[in-house]
């Protein structure tokens, strides 16, 4: 296989990957599975940077728009999670920030309440 090959290879599987982000289970592995292609392919693009010069221009032009669909799609999860996170800190503050109305109160209210009428 050439290396040109490998690379598109690897870049159209960080484009499957990145196109079905998954639930929360499998979010950990699915992250790791986009840095190992993404750190694969750096490795291949430095190693055979000169031997790509000899391939076909219509192939590296699909390649360098691969590429940049992936920044996007990799901005975009990115910001999702920036989004995310931002909510996440909001909902703990909101929940720190509750005060009980009857945390200090020793007796039990429960009786008054649960009588049938």
């Amino acid at each position: 296989m050439m290396p040109i090959d490998e690379i598109i290879l690897k870049t159209q599987r960080l484009k499957e990957l990145l196109a079905q982000v998954p639930k929360e289970p499998t979010y950990d592995t699915w992250m790791e599975q986009i840095h190992e292609l993404l750190d694969d392919r750096e490795q291949l693009l430095a190693a055979h940077g000169p031997d790509l010069e000899k391939a076909d221009q219509t192939v590296l032009r699909q390649l360098v728009d691969d590429s940049q669909k992936i920044a996007r799609l990799i901005e975009a999860e990115h910001q999702r999670l920036g989004m995310t996170l931002g909510t996440t800190r909001m909902e703990r503050k909101t929940v720190k920030s509750y005060v009980d109305p009857y945390e200090d109160v020793d007796s039990n209210f429960s009786g008054l309440f649960d009588q049938q009428t």
